[in-house]
């Protein structure tokens, strides 16, 4: 099952559509109800990205924006993490499980701090 090279006009990745929509945050209500969820079963990852790859990133959705030559290009930041995110999972399973998705983590939440044997 390959992705959409970067989105779907209707899968509700619009920056500002999810920004806008986001509940909870950093609130206290937000901790509590876990985290941002935005509507249409999307979810605002917790991760960080070095600075330099930030940048790297949105200077590249821009200019596929702006390019005549692309024939698909990425409606949104997120729409393009998403499919870069999709390509990664699905080749992790094919190299290391198979071809199969993952089992499902025995607790939901993932562990926080310096990775593991670090």
């Amino acid at each position: 099952m390959s992705p959409k090279p970067f989105g779907d006009k209707n899968d509700g990745t619009s920056e500002s559509a999810g920004a806008a929509q986001a509940t909870g945050g950093s609130s206290i209500l937000g901790k509590l109800i876990g985290g941002q969820q935005v509507p249409g079963g999307k979810t605002k990852v917790p991760a960080y990205v070095n600075n330099e790859l930030l940048e790297r990133l949105r200077n590249t959705v821009v200019a596929l924006q702006r390019d005549p030559q692309v024939e698909v290009p990425p409606l949104s930041l997120s729409a393009f993490v998403e499919a870069a995110v999709a390509v990664a999972v699905e080749e992790a399973e094919e190299r290391y499980n198979g071809g199969a998705p993952f089992p499902a983590r025995p607790h939901a939440k993932l562990k926080t701090g310096p990775p593991i044997g670090s």
